[in-house]
């Protein structure tokens, strides 16, 4: 009796190690900005060999249509430098909003303030404000959040001397906001921040671990911004996971291991 009740366990957990496995769709839009000229998001994404779904040029035609298994949308960093995919996310608000309300995470990193300096996306409760000042300085509020610790554990020498160009870690500070729970800021001022709205999250940054990642002026720079990719893929894809699957673990978790 006990080793067949033993038996039965251990299928018990294969099924659910295997279910585990799936993770939650991923959307993207990303642009090749007049700065950085990569389209870095896609970049690292396929070195990382994670699937999503591109809907720049849907987005660029107007439309932006989430599908049912949808549950993270990434943003590229200065995807905003052109001005109709700007246009285009600020008319598409309430689909962005209806999206997050339902489950999803929409992540946002640095956009230039000369090109969206108001968040124009967000509900009304939230709001996100960017600027032009950029800082070598920044301090880490949440050292706990899962965004600096799983897989990689990431302290302030993780993302002290970022660079791109003449721009250091904090490219674009988010000068003021309302309604968000900041995990970094520098000199007072957010760099990292989410918000619940619904059963979903908004996650803004103000570094660009996309772009730098992929055009930083160092192997550190490189090398670090991979790492917190890293840790943003497992972090959005296990809340959406867990969210909206009711799963345990998530793909990134697994390909990690």
């Amino acid at each position: 009796m006990l080793s067949r009740l033993f038996v039965w366990y251990c299928i018990l957990i294969l099924v659910i190690g295997v279910m585990a496995v799936e993770a939650a769709d991923i959307v993207v839009v990303d642009f090749a900005d007049e700065w950085t000229k990569v389209d870095a998001l896609r970049q690292t994404l396929d070195e990382f060999k994670v699937e999503y779904d591109d809907l720049t040029d849907d987005l660029e035609g107007g439309q932006l249509h989430f599908k049912a298994d949808d549950k993270i949308f990434l943003i590229g960093s200065m995807t905003t430098n052109s001005a109709v995919l700007h246009q285009s996310l600020d008319n598409n608000a309430q689909v962005i909003q209806d999206f997050v309300e339902n489950g999803g995470i929409v992540w946002e990193p640095t956009q230039a303030d000369q090109n969206e300096a108001n968040v124009d996306w967000l509900p009304p409760e939230l709001s996100c404000v960017r600027s032009d000042r950029d800082s070598t300085d920044f301090e880490i509020l949440e050292a706990d959040h899962l965004l600096f610790n799983k897989p990689n554990r990431m302290d302030p020498e993780s993302f002290k001397d970022w660079g791109f160009g003449g721009w250091p870690t904090v490219w674009e500070v988010i000068a003021s906001q309302r309604g968000f729970d900041v995990l970094m800021e520098s000199l007072g001022e957010p760099v990292i921040m989410e918000a619940t709205y619904g059963k979903g999250k908004f996650l803004m940054m103000a570094i660009a671990p996309d772009k730098y990642h992929v055009v930083g002026n160092d192997d550190n720079t490189k090398d670090m911004a991979a790492l917190f990719m890293e840790n943003l893929l497992n972090y959005v894809e296990e809340f959406a996971a867990v969210e909206a699957h009711d799963k345990l673990t998530t793909r990134w978790a697994n390909l990690k291991m």
